[in-house]
């Protein structure tokens, strides 16, 4: 289980980190976000979204094959659950109950193009497959994090 958790986080670390700054045609458009956004904003953001799943992968590293102190798996419950609440918080919610036009426009402008599964709901910002995909992923690190925490010692 913690071969996998490692796995993931270091996966879900390095798609947080490069998401926005590549373009996949119809998955990912970095510069589409980084037109929205600006290059000083975008790489500001990106620093800071890759602090706190950094520091996950290092424990996850660091304690690959020993005893992990108290605070790493308490460390890796609380950052995959505000990972999780984030998503939810960033995307879903604003999907279902809408949201101010800028928010509607620039999401709008940064996803364009994307393939989408979840069916238009009044213009709302609505997570692309990409996006789902990457949720589901915190989704899974968090269940295997809640393990962790409940087998520590």
């Amino acid at each position: 289980m913690t071969a996998w958790f490692t796995f993931l986080i270091a996966l879900q670390f390095a798609v947080t980190i490069v998401h926005d700054l590549i373009d996949i045609p119809g998955w990912v458009h970095g510069s589409q976000v980084q037109a929205v956004l600006g290059r000083r904003k975008l790489w500001l953001a990106t620093a800071i979204n890759g602090i706190f799943p950094g520091i996950a992968v290092a424990f996850a590293l660091y304690f690959w094959r020993q005893p992990k102190p108290w605070f790493v798996p308490d460390y890796w419950l609380v950052y995959c659950s505000i990972a999780v609440l984030s998503a939810i918080a960033m995307w879903y919610i604003p999907y279902f109950r809408g949201e101010g036009d800028r928010h509607k426009d620039e999401y709008n402008a940064m996803y364009a193009g994307t393939r989408h599964i979840l069916p238009p709901r009044g213009g709302n910002r609505r997570p692309n497959l990409f996006h789902i995909g990457l949720h589901m992923l915190f989704a899974v690190n968090l269940c295997l994090a809640i393990l962790l925490w409940l087998k520590r010692s």
